[in-house]
C-alpha cells in the first residue's frame, strides 16, 4: 500500500519551477532555429524590397564661397562684421542669410514667377550649409536625383545670395528711407502739438516737474502745520500753568509804611549837634536835647514805631510778570492755532490740485510716450538716411566681401542609402525571427513541464534504477503489461533531447 501510493504522487506530482538562465534561452532558440529562419526570411524579403525601391541615388552638388575680412576697411563688408564680432559669429550670420528662405524664394522666383510651398519646402530639404572650423569658406550642398538639376539650383541660390546681402548691407535703392523718414518726423510733430495742446488746455508747462514741486509743497506744508499745533498745544498749556500758579499769589501787596518817628530822631540829632557849637556838653539846653534823643531811640528800640504810620499798598510784581507771561503765551497760542489753520486750508488746496494732477496723469504720460517713441524712431530712421545715402555712395565693390571660389557643376558620382537601409533591414529581420523561436521554445517548454509525467518504475532495494543510470535524455524502456499504451502516449509527448534534458533537472540538480 505505501508504494502504491508512493507511485500515485509520483504521477500527480510536477517539476518545480526555476529561474531561466543563458542556456536555457539558448536552448530554445536552437530548438526552433528553422522557425527563426523562416520568420527572418518573410520579414527580410518585403521590406528589403520597400527600401531599395524607395531609396533612390542622390547626387550631391556643392560650391565654395570664401568671405574676406578686412579691419581697415568700415564698409559693411560682411554680415555682422565691426565691434566685437569674431570670425566664428560672422561666418554665422553669412550662413543664415545663406540658408533663409528669402534667398531660396528669390532662387526660385527667378527660374518661375509663382514659388508653391512645396517647392520651397523641397529646396529646403535638399540645401545645406557647413563650414570647417577655423575655416574661412562656405561648403553650400544641394541634393537631386538629377544631377543637372542639382548643380542649377544651387548656382542659382548662390547667385541669389550673393544678390540678397549686397541690398541687405548697402541697401536697394528702392528702399525709401528718406519717405519714411519724413512720415517719421511728420508723426513726431503731431505727437509733440497733441501734448503741447494737452498742457495749454489745463494750464500746464511741464506735469512731471509741477508734481514733483506740488508734493514737495504738500510736504512742507504738512511740516509747518504739524508744527504750528504743537507750538499752539504748548503754549496752551505753558499758559494754564501759568494761571495755576497766579490762583496761588495775590495780586496786591503792600509797598511799604510810612513813620516820622526816625524823621524826628534824625531831626533832635541834627539840633544836638547845632547846640554844641554854641554850648558845652553840660549845659542844660544840650542835656534836654540828649534826653529827647534817649527816649526816642529807647521808643524805636522797643519797636514801639513798627508798623505804625502812613501804609501804601501796589501790585505785585511777581504776579504782573507771570501774567504778563501768561497773556503772551495766550496770544503766541492763538497766533500758531490761526496758522494752522491757514496751513490746513492750503493744504487742502495742494492736494487738491496733486488730485488734479494725479487724474491728468495717465493721458499726458500716453502723449509724452506717444511724442518721444516718435521722435527716437525719426532720430533712428534719420541715421538709417544718412548710412544708406553714405553706402549708396560708396564705390563699386565695397560689400564684396564674398568670393565665389567654386560654383557648382553636376556631380558624376551618386550617393544612396540602400546598404544601409538593407543592412538595418536584416539586422531587423534577424531580430523578429529570434524573438518568435525564443517565445515559441519557451511556450513548448511549459506545455512539457506542466503534462503529467508516467508512472515510475519500482526502484530496486539495492540502489539507482536504470532509467537513472542512463544517459541524460535518453528513453526509458516501455514497461510490460497494461502500461505500454499510456507509456506510449507519453513518448509521443515526450520533447526533443535538450529540451528533455533542461526540464528534468530540478532546482537542486548538481550542474
Amino acid at each position: 500500500m505505501h508504494e502504491e501510493s508512493h507511485y500515485a504522487a509520483g504521477r500527480t506530482s510536477r517539476a518545480p519551477s526555476r529561474e531561466l538562465d543563458l542556456f536555457d534561452l539558448a536552448a530554445f532558440v536552437w530548438t526552433q532555429k528553422f522557425l527563426a529562419i523562416v520568420v527572418a526570411v518573410l520579414v527580410f524579403i518585403p521590406l528589403a524590397l520597400l527600401a531599395w525601391s524607395s531609396l533612390t541615388p542622390t547626387y550631391e552638388a556643392q560650391s565654395r564661397l570664401l568671405l574676406i575680412l578686412d579691419d581697415n576697411d568700415l564698409t559693411p563688408g560682411a554680415a555682422g562684421s565691426g565691434g566685437a564680432f569674431t570670425l566664428d559669429q560672422v561666418m554665422e550670420s553669412e550662413a543664415e542669410i545663406l540658408n533663409s528662405d528669402a534667398v531660396r524664394r528669390r532662387a526660385l522666383q527667378a527660374r518661375s514667377a509663382l514659388v508653391s510651398p512645396g517647392q520651397l519646402s523641397a529646396l529646403r530639404q535638399g540645401f545645406s550649409v557647413s563650414r570647417a572650423p577655423n575655416a574661412s569658406v562656405l561648403v553650400a550642398s544641394f541634393e537631386n536625383a538629377d544631377p543637372d538639376v542639382a548643380a542649377n539650383t544651387l548656382n542659382a541660390v548662390i547667385d541669389a545670395y550673393l544678390e540678397y546681402r549686397l541690398e541687405l548691407l548697402v541697401g536697394a535703392p528702392g528702399e525709401g528711407v528718406e519717405e519714411r523718414l519724413r512720415a517719421a518726423e511728420a508723426e513726431a510733430a503731431r505727437a509733440e502739438g497733441e501734448l503741447r495742446v494737452f498742457l495749454n488746455e489745463h494750464d500746464l508747462v511741464d506735469l512731471a516737474g509741477e508734481r514733483t514741486a506740488l508734493f514737495e509743497r504738500i510736504a512742507d506744508l504738512q511740516a509747518r502745520q504739524l508744527s504750528a499745533e504743537a507750538e499752539a498745544s504748548s503754549s496752551q498749556r505753558f499758559a494754564q500753568s501759568l494761571q495755576q500758579r497766579l490762583n496761588n499769589i495775590p495780586e496786591s501787596i503792600e509797598l511799604y509804611v510810612e513813620n516820622a518817628v526816625t524823621g524826628e530822631l534824625l531831626q533832635l540829632e541834627v539840633r544836638r549837634q547845632e547846640l554844641l557849637a554854641r554850648y558845652q556838653p553840660d549845659a542844660p539846653p544840650v542835656l534836654a536835647i540828649d534826653r529827647e534823643i534817649a527816649a526816642l531811640s529807647a521808643f524805636i528800640q522797643a519797636g514801639g514805631a513798627d508798623g505804625r504810620g502812613q501804609r501804601r499798598t501796589g501790585v505785585n510784581p511777581v504776579w504782573q510778570a507771570l501774567e504778563s507771561e501768561r497773556l503772551q503765551q495766550e496770544a503766541f497760542s492763538a497766533s500758531q492755532s490761526q496758522l494752522a489753520a491757514a496751513l490746513a486750508r492750503q493744504l487742502s488746496s495742494a492736494r487738491d490740485a496733486a488730485d488734479r494732477l494725479r487724474a491728468l496723469a495717465p493721458e499726458h504720460d500716453r502723449l509724452a510716450r506717444a511724442a518721444t517713441a516718435r521722435a527716437e524712431a525719426a532720430q533712428r530712421l534719420s541715421v538709417q538716411a544718412a548710412d544708406a545715402s553714405a553706402r549708396r555712395n560708396a564705390p563699386a565693390g565695397a560689400a564684396d566681401a564674398v568670393r565665389v571660389v567654386e560654383r557648382a557643376s553636376p556631380p558624376a558620382e551618386a550617393s544612396s542609402l540602400r546598404a544601409p537601409a538593407v543592412l538595418a533591414v536584416a539586422v531587423l529581420a534577424g531580430g523578429g525571427g529570434l524573438l518568435v523561436a525564443l517565445m515559441r521554445g519557451y511556450w513548448m517548454s511549459r506545455r512539457v513541464r506542466t503534462a503529467p509525467r508516467p508512472d515510475p518504475q519500482p526502484a530496486p532495494p539495492g540502489g539507482r534504477t536504470a532509467q537513472s543510470r542512463s544517459p541524460v535524455g535518453a528513453s526509458a524502456p516501455a514497461p510490460a503489461g497494461g502500461s505500454g499504451g499510456r507509456s506510449a502516449g507519453a513518448a509521443k509527448r515526450a520533447p526533443v533531447r535538450v529540451l528533455a534534458r533542461v526540464s528534468d533537472y530540478g532546482p537542486s540538480a548538481a550542474r
